[in-house]
């Protein structure tokens, strides 16, 4: 018997399942976002680095999502936060009261919302932030 391309298969014996009624799929907290830092300059040039819905931790501290070997960067410098945005999840950057501070596009910032080839400057390293 051959399976209708449509209708998706069971895990239970392989049984075709037919859909009843329409479904809400729940994402899990660790989806992606579909946005990436992208390291331009320095050691790590060319690293992707992907956002989580978790959000992630720059700073020269092992503990930290992205490290950056730099003794202008602080131990734990900035974050970025992933929250609920109208057709797709919003990344912000927020500076960990950090002695140099974050820039974006060369405004020094203590939050701010990022957007599409953003540049971001913490300590030596430059970074652009890139969505879908």
């Amino acid at each position: 018997m051959m399976n209708s391309p449509d209708l998706p298969l069971s895990p239970e014996r392989n049984a075709i399942r037919t859909p009843s009624s329409p479904s809400t799929v729940l994402l899990s907290p660790e989806a992606p976002t579909l946005a990436w830092l992208v390291v331009l300059n320095g050691p790590r040039r060319g690293k992707l680095y992907r956002i989580e819905r978790r959000g992630l931790t720059i700073g020269r501290a092992e503990d930290n999502d992205i490290v950056l070997e730099d003794e202008t960067v602080s131990r734990h410098h900035a974050r970025l936060l992933v929250e609920s945005g109208i057709g797709r999840p919003q990344v912000y950057i927020q500076d960990l009261a950090s002695v140099n501070g974050v820039f974006v596009n060369g405004e020094r910032v203590v939050r701010r919302l990022l957007e599409e080839e953003d540049r971001i400057a913490i300590g030596e390293t430059l970074l652009v932030f890139k969505h879908l």
